[in-house]
Formats: C-alpha cells, structure tokens, sequence
C-alpha cells in the first residue's frame, strides 16, 4: 500500500483541467415599480477547458445565459473565448483564436460584477478574433495583437437580437425588431492593438500603461471608415489597497446614410454596439474616465474569507453637442467561501443601458431620466 500510494504521488498533474461555474443574482432595480421587491433568476452557467504542458497552452470558454422576467425574460449562449497559443523559453507567448483584447487596466477595468462603462462602449474585458503577443514578464511589458474580425454572433431565443448573442460588446448591425430599427449594418474589421506597461521599481508596487487602437468599420456598403482608441492607466497597490485609474479617447468615423438614424439624431453622431443579445447606441466620439479603489481585508469570519471592499466609478464623456454624460458608481463587497464566490453591489447611475430606463444613454439622452438610478445586485456563484 505505501509502495502504490508513493507511485501515486509521483504521477505528473495532467496538462488538461476542466471546470466551470454556475452563478446565481438578486437583482432590485430602482426605476422597476412593477418589480418592488426585485428578482431573483439564473445569470450564467459555464464550462471551461485548459491545456498547459509548459510549452502549449490553450483556452476556451462557452456560456449559457438565462435572465428572469424581471431581467428581459430571455437567454443565449455564446463563446466567451476560445484559443490556442505557444509559451516560448523566455515566458512570452502567441495566442490565436477568439482571445482578449490587451488595452487598458488588465485583466479588467473594476472589482464589481457589471465592471465599467469601458465595458459598454466595447473597450473592457473584450475578446476578438485574431493572433496575439505577449512579451516576457518584466518591469516592462508589452503586448501587440491583430484581429481581422470580432468574436461572432452565436444562438438566443426569439425575443433577442441574433447579432447581439455574444459576449463582448462589439460594433454590431441594428436589428429591426429588437433594436433601434435604423437600418446601420456596421461591422468592426482589422483591429491593431498595441499597448505596454512599466513595472515601477518603489516601495509600493506601481504600473504606468499606455494602449493604442486602431481598426475599420465596415458599415455593409463597400464605404469602409476607421476608428481610434488610446488610453493611459495606473495602478498601484499600497499593502492591501489598490487602486486603478484610466483616462482613454475614442473616435469613430462613420459613413451612414441621413436615414439611418432614429429620433431625428444626425445618422452619424452614434453607432449600435451590441452584446447580451440587444443592440444600443454609442456616441461616436467620447472620452471615458475610471478610478476605482479596493481594500482587502485580512481574515474569515466562519467559512468566509478573502473579503475586499471596493467603490468602482466611470464615466463616459460625449463629445457630441446635445449629448449628456454616462455615469456608473458601485460601491461594493465581495468574499469566499471554498469553490463559492459572492458580491454585493448598490449601483448608481444615469444615461446607462444597464442603469437607468433610457437604454439610449450611451449616446443621445432623455430629459426625464436625467436622475441616477439605483440597482442592487447580490450575487453567488459556484466555482469548479
């Protein structure tokens, strides 16, 4: 028995894993009087496959959405991500298939569940399909990536927009039932991304990144136009507190014709980015802002651990006459128990599709719904 169990011990961890992760929310919108004491409902089940043998690697995800009623009563399914890559002798790596878009605070813009307006306008936590580098780790970090075309569209039930079934919010074409019905059929083509980040050599631990995009919009005419994308960031983290902070610029360059519009907007003020199955519109031109601050507490209370506190804010600047600003504010707590995760987030906002009743926001806005908006979501997750 002692001469098997120590053959045992010396078997090599298998290259290949498998897991997933089924999620639960509660969810109170403030703007919902039909729902007063809010929802609860299934968000996401996931299953997910790794490959590492040292030198191969390889990832891939696909999920299953399904909301309540109170949510839109809908669901999809999408792939989240899906790639192959290489890791070379100096630890930096190629990946090509549906993998992450290197801009900005890496691996993401926020500590809440709905992350950042960044998220919204397509610039957080986004996957495309492409080929991308990484270079070694280091005190400086660079990355470059080409993506001849989005992540795709996959399924969802009648009641959504089949451009929109996906996860990253990509330029998408309208849908005339479940969307703004406006007759835009762009497409986002050839996004180059490059962006690098310095690890500063202090007391404290400090990143200053810089991020460049560049791509086509194809807009289902032969009239293809371009767009642009730059932004800075810093991060540092003083023992248990960090904090994020990003200040970027965007700018699409569209070819609409005067009738495709809606509200009697100029037709090229807004293009509609789509992601969770519905389109909406985002104004062409904008600056977006994010300062975040966590702490991480130390300690467990019973079976609950890895507690941190955090307050998420973002903006999003139109730079468009007429066009009022998207704001977002989470102040929340999220913590563990074994494979469970859970957050806590109040949310306020205003001129946001995810915050407020004017699922316009990110671009033109309504004067009745210049307040903020309250939305709380409790979340708990199982992980494996």
């Amino acid at each position: 028995m002692l001469a098997g169990g120590h053959a045992h011990a010396d078997e090599p961890a298998s290259p290949l894993t498998i897991g997933g992760a089924i999620r639960f929310n509660y969810v109170h919108k403030g703007w919902q009087p039909e729902k007063p004491r809010g929802f609860v409902g299934l968000d996401t089940a996931r299953i997910e496959v790794k490959y590492d043998d040292g030198t191969r690697i390889a990832s891939a995800q696909y999920r299953y959405n399904r909301f309540p009623e109170g949510q839109g009563g809908y669901w999809q399914h999408f792939l989240h991500h899906g790639w192959v890559g290489l890791r070379f002798a100096d630890r930096s790596t190629l990946q090509a298939g549906v993998t992450k878009v290197p801009f900005g605070l890496l691996p993401f813009a926020s500590n809440n569940f709905y992350e950042s307006i960044a998220f919204y306008a397509g610039f957080e936590d986004k996957y495309d399909a492409g080929i991308s580098y990484a270079s070694a780790p280091g005190k400086l970090e660079w990355q470059l990536a080409f993506f001849p075309r989005d992540g795709g569209s996959y399924g969802g039930g009648d009641n959504t927009a089949p451009a929109s079934n996906r996860y990253s919010y990509n330029i998408v074409r309208d849908d005339d039932e479940h969307g703004y019905g406006t007759g835009q059929r762009d497409s986002e083509r050839n996004t180059l991304v490059a962006r690098a980040a310095w690890q500063a050599d202090t007391a404290i631990k400090q990143e200053f990144g810089a991020s460049v995009l560049g791509g086509d919009i194809r807009n289902g005419a032969g009239e293809n136009t371009r767009r642009h994308a730059f932004a800075i960031h810093y991060r540092a983290t003083p023992g248990p507190v960090t904090v994020m902070l990003q200040a970027m610029r965007y700018r699409y360059k569209t070819r609409h014709a005067p009738t495709e519009t809606y509200g009697g907007l100029d037709a090229n003020s807004f293009v509609m980015v789509g992601g969770f199955g519905y389109p909406y519109p985002v104004a062409t031109k904008g600056d977006i802002y994010i300062a975040n601050v966590s702490h991480d507490i130390a300690g467990t209370v019973g079976p609950f651990g890895g507690f941190k506190v955090y307050n998420d804010y973002s903006a999003l600047h139109k730079r468009i006459g007429g066009y009022g600003p998207s704001r977002q504010n989470v102040t929340g707590l999220s913590f563990s128990a074994g494979k469970w995760f859970f957050q806590a987030d109040l949310m306020l906002g205003k001129h946001h599709p995810y915050l407020s009743p004017d699922f316009g926001g990110l671009a033109s806005t309504a004067g009745q719904h210049d307040r903020y908006s309250r939305r709380i979501n409790l979340q708990a997750g199982y992980y494996f």
